[in-house]
């Protein structure tokens, strides 16, 4: 069982569950996220010469990545991208190919419940850290590995990113515009949904060990994982033949569907109609009584076949409205619509801190920030974020001296061979692009 870290407080389903955790950029650093958020003891373990990529450079960077715009003295400690997705973490910086780094690694095996990593499949073998290798350690480890790829096939070597990933699995010929040409959903939309398939095989390995006892090797390829969320596309072209073909945001299933300018600079409202009775409501609303009866958009066949001019119209017609005053009114009134929110607005929306998903923490080199939070809720084990991000090696003495029991001489040794480290060792002018950053590295050795 896990020993709770001092000042926390944790009750999450997963507490007892200790995750060592080598992963990099968003999508493994994610799921490690969840599961620590569910109660578990996530260990983040980071070799001194390759920290996690989302840490950027030892020096400098792109302001945009700090707080206030600054990367300060320690920027690899304030990064947000990093900072964001390693809450309630512990971190020990720890190299594996140095002097007693192999040890240290086995005894906190023997009291960990899941070693979890984003590489490409073969590396934690090469590394000595594979399930074969762990087994003879504590049979009842379970390895997830998130790979791209899966092992076996042509792509399997291959490194991926959320932005090669999401067309490797077909997502992006889903998304886009008449012209033909293809759109990425937005920022990496696969990460964070390789990230919760980590999550979940993670659970169902815990609950297979209950029943049998021992642990297993669990792969989660990112690209294979990715046709659950694209499954009716997938079994249409099976079925019938027939390939989807991107329309905009027009749908078969409701006219006027898409995003509508309104008053301000770059403010939208979403709106989507699915029926006659919400069309007529939206035109009353609007105050547009003439289209409400106009002969060329009274059925839902009608207004798709005509939704260019919709558009248009519609256009015209909520340009001059407060956003968020025009969505509640259109609710009001039981039409589905809603502001398009930025982050600067979604940060500071009432109705987002009051459902629990703003919480602030403190961060020694970043302060007190607001994070977003999960959206896990469970009644008995709810689970909480609990604190910021860790340091680079923060809780290297933590977890030497009180979870393994090393005294100070020993501690010291290891530092002494390079295998321990208090900073990042690795430095670098490359300018930070985390995204791109995150394809050279996200499945490579620690």
């Amino acid at each position: 069982m896990t020993a709770v870290p001092t000042g926390s407080r944790v009750t999450g389903p997963l507490t007892g569950v200790r995750i060592l955790e080598f992963t990099t950029a968003w999508a493994g650093p994610f799921a490690g996220r969840c599961l620590a958020y569910l109660g578990a003891d996530v260990i983040k373990i980071e070799a001194p010469g390759h920290p996690d990529s989302w840490r950027g450079t030892r020096s400098g960077g792109a302001p945009i990545y700090y707080p206030e715009s600054t990367p300060g003295a320690d920027p690899q400690n304030r990064n947000v991208l990093f900072n964001s997705q390693n809450l309630d973490k512990r971190s020990l910086a720890l190299d594996l190919k140095q002097p007693g780094a192999m040890d240290v690694m086995h005894d906190l095996v023997r009291r960990s419940d899941v070693v979890l990593a984003n590489f490409t499949p073969g590396v934690l073998d090469r590394l000595g850290i594979g399930r074969r290798d762990l087994a003879r350690v504590n049979d009842r480890v379970i390895v997830v590995e998130m790979p791209a790829f899966g092992p076996g096939g042509p792509s399997s070597s291959h490194q991926g990113m959320g932005k090669t990933m999401e067309p490797a699995a077909g997502m992006t010929s889903l998304m886009g515009y008449p012209d033909g040409t293809p759109v990425l959903t937005g920022p990496a939309l696969m990460d964070p949904v390789g990230g919760l398939n980590a999550v979940a095989a993670v659970v169902s390995a815990l609950e297979l060990r209950e029943r049998t006892g021992r642990g297993s090797r669990v792969l989660v390829p990112q690209v294979e994982a990715a046709a659950s969320w694209i499954g009716e596309y997938i079994l249409e072209q099976v079925e019938t033949g027939s390939t989807w073909v991107p329309d905009g945001n027009h749908v078969p299933h409701a006219a006027p569907h898409g995003a509508y300018p309104c008053a301000g600079d770059d403010a939208w409202i979403a709106i989507a109609v699915a029926d006659d009775r919400q069309w007529r409501a939206l035109c009353t609303t609007l105050g547009a009584h003439d289209l409400a009866d106009d002969p060329a958009f009274q059925r839902l066949a009608d207004r798709q076949a005509a939704q260019g001019l919709l558009d248009d119209v519609l256009s015209e017609l909520t340009r001059g409205h407060d956003k968020v005053a025009l969505a509640g009114r259109l609710q009001a009134a039981g039409v589905p619509a809603a502001p398009v929110l930025g982050g600067d607005e979604i940060a500071g929306s009432p109705a987002m801190r009051a459902c629990g998903m703003l919480v602030d923490l403190d961060h020694a080199a970043a302060g007190r920030r607001t994070y977003s939070a999960l959206a896990f809720r469970h009644s008995r084990t709810p689970g909480s974020h609990r604190r910021a991000a860790p340091l680079f090696g923060e809780h290297n003495d933590e977890v030497l001296r009180d979870l393994l029991g090393y005294d100070a001489e020993r501690i010291a040794a290891l530092r002494g061979t390079a295998a321990l480290a208090d900073a990042p060792t690795a430095d670098t002018d490359t300018p930070h692009v985390p995204r791109e950053a995150a394809a050279a590295r996200e499945e490579t050795s620690p």
